[in-house]
């Protein structure tokens, strides 16, 4: 008997043997002397397996929120710098948007003011006509009484 049951043990342990065998092999563990360690093996086994769920008690689950907190913080974290990215970069294209302003208006008015400049330059050219007062030594007239 305790041949047959080496045997079987062996075979289980390599897991080689079918259902009939096991049966075979928990009934000679029954009925010999010795083997604790297998023995409990067996009947930890049948205990679990005659337990009924209602008995089986589930682990605690935790509240969702406080299992999670580490990814609902780094969430938070990068939709906070993606915001501060956002707004600095809104920021500098208002500022080089008005920059660009600032420098069209500038660009309006320096051409403006080269036409009136060159406009100046044309009445310089036309300083012939009060010529007559020159050639004939006329003194301007002055306000002053």
């Amino acid at each position: 008997m305790s041949d047959r049951l080496e045997k079987l043990l062996e075979k289980y342990w390599e897991a080689e043997t079918d259902l009939a065998e096991e049966a075979e092999l928990k009934t000679l563990l029954g009925k010999a002397e010795g083997y604790a360690e297998e023995k409990k093996f067996f009947l930890g086994l049948e205990s679990i397996a005659a337990m009924k769920p209602s008995e089986m008690t589930m682990p605690k689950q935790e509240v969702w929120l406080w299992a999670n907190w580490k990814k609902i913080a780094a969430s938070l974290l990068v939709m906070a710098v993606a915001g501060a990215a956002y707004q600095r970069y809104e920021t500098k294209k208002a500022e080089r948007e008005a920059y660009e302003q600032v420098m069209q208006a500038l660009a309006l008015i320096q051409e403006n003011m080269q036409k009136g400049t060159s406009s100046m330059q044309i009445m310089q050219e036309m300083k012939h006509l009060n010529t007559t007062q020159e050639i004939f030594q006329i003194p301007a007239k002055t306000d002053n009484p």
